[in-house]
C-alpha cells in the first residue's frame, strides 16, 4: 500500500471511495443519508487537497484508492504561533482494514504534520464507531481527550 496526496484526476474515484465511508456512517447515524450533500463532499475533498493548511491523502493498492486520511491545522487558542494537526477522516475499505494499513495512513499524516511544524495530532470520530476508533488511536499512541456533541433543536 502506498499513501500519497490525491492527484486532481483522482477526485472521482476518491468521491466513490467516500461513498463507502458515508454508507458505513449511515449504519450508526441514519440521519446522514438525508443530510448527505454530494457537492459539499466534493468541496470538502477539494479543500483538503488544495490548501496548504489542509491535507487529503489516499491509500493506494495497485493504483486504486483503498482508503484515505484527511485533516487540517488549527492554531492553539493560548498561543497562535503553535499549531495542531487534526484528523477529520480516516477510512479503509473492509478488505484493507488492518493495523499496518491504518499505521501507514497515520504515518503519512504525521509526516505532513511535522512538515507544518504541528505540536500535536488530534484525532476523533464523528460517531461512525467511536469505540473502534478509540481503540485504533490508543493503539497508535494517542491519549484520550474529551469531545462531546449535542444537537441544537
Amino acid at each position: 500500500m502506498i499513501v500519497r496526496k490525491m492527484n486532481a484526476a483522482e477526485i472521482d474515484v476518491t468521491i466513490n471511495l467516500f461513498h463507502y465511508y458515508r454508507d458505513e456512517a449511515i449504519e450508526s447515524m441514519p440521519w446522514i443519508e438525508e443530510e448527505y450533500d454530494e457537492n459539499s463532499v466534493i468541496n470538502t475533498i477539494r479543500t483538503h487537497s488544495s490548501r496548504w493548511d489542509h491535507i487529503w491523502l489516499n491509500a493506494y493498492v495497485n493504483s486504486r484508492p483503498a482508503g484515505f486520511i484527511a485533516g487540517f491545522l488549527s492554531e492553539c487558542p493560548w498561543n497562535s504561533s503553535l499549531v495542531d494537526a487534526n484528523v477529520n477522516f480516516i477510512y479503509l475499505l473492509d478488505s484493507h482494514k488492518n493495523m499496518d494499513n491504518f499505521r501507514e495512513l497515520l504515518n503519512g499524516f504525521h509526516e505532513w504534520a511535522k512538515t507544518c511544524k504541528a505540536k500535536n495530532i488530534n484525532a476523533g470520530d464523528i460517531g461512525v464507531d467511536p469505540e473502534r476508533f478509540k481503540k485504533l488511536f490508543e493503539h497508535m499512541g494517542f491519549k484520550e481527550k474529551l469531545l462531546m456533541s449535542k444537537g441544537i433543536e
